[in-house]
């Protein structure tokens, strides 16, 4: 099924950079469309508003001239904070009309730290300043499993800066959206099979396809033509889930 023409915003998780799409974003403008990155770096004071400074970025953004539909697409760590920037953009005139969350938490107005072992796996890392280390350090020689291409690991791995601890226990809204904004969950592997089939069980258009969690870099052309896809479904009324 052929993709209409939309625009993309894709939001890196909070925990990295936009190179964590970059090369999902090229294959996305060589079959034509039109693409948003934005460098939203991580708020680095501790105690404080994690979400709001966040969403206010994107919302400082210059609003395209034209009025394409737009997809916003977020990664991991952004997943719970989408619904809220989608909202919020759309306040303010932005014609977002698909949201999907891409191998991350399923919004549910949680912290991350309600997840009874990731607070203990936190705070054995924490720094005696209370900032954590940058992501890729909490995973070791994992990391380069992730991303075997040594180029595309530093490019996207450089990116990541310490993290306050206190980042994690702020919870964020989840607003309702309206019945025209169409919700999408891909899941790479078997990470997160429970926020895709909590996506599944509220009704969301749910795409699994195998792969680690920055899949969108080791495999571009599969992630970015699944999206389409996906959109292409959706915009039709397709609800189907595999």
């Amino acid at each position: 099924m052929e993709t209409a023409l939309h625009r993309w915003l894709l939001v890196q998780s909070p925990l990295l950079g936009p190179a964590s799409w970059r090369r999902t974003a090229q294959v996305l403008i060589n079959h034509g469309q039109r693409v948003l990155t934005q460098r939203v770096p991580m708020t680095t004071t501790a105690h404080q508003d994690h979400v709001g400074p966040w969403i206010e970025q994107y919302l400082q953004m210059e609003k395209p001239a034209d009025d394409l539909p737009m997809v916003a697409v977020g990664h991991s760590a952004a997943c719970p904070r989408m619904p809220l920037l989608v909202h919020e953009l759309r306040r303010v005139g932005w014609n977002i009309q698909y949201l999907i969350c891409v191998d991350g938490r399923f919004p549910d107005g949680r912290a991350f730290t309600d997840a009874p072992t990731f607070g203990p796996m936190l705070n054995a890392m924490v720094r005696p300043d209370d900032y954590l280390p940058p992501w890729p350090r909490w995973w070791g020689s994992l990391i380069s499993g992730l991303v075997v291409d040594p180029g595309a690991r530093e490019e996207v791995m450089s990116e990541a800066v310490p993290i306050p601890r206190s980042w994690f226990d702020q919870a964020c809204p989840v607003p309702d959206l309206p019945p025209e904004v169409r919700q999408g969950y891909v899941a790479f592997g078997g990470s997160y099979l429970e926020s895709a089939a909590e996506a599944e069980s509220n009704g969301w258009f749910t795409v699994r396809i195998d792969g680690d969690h920055l899949h969108q870099v080791v495999n571009p052309l599969e992630v970015a033509t699944t999206l389409m896809s996906m959109v292409a479904c959706m915009g039709a009324g397709e609800h189907p889930s595999r």
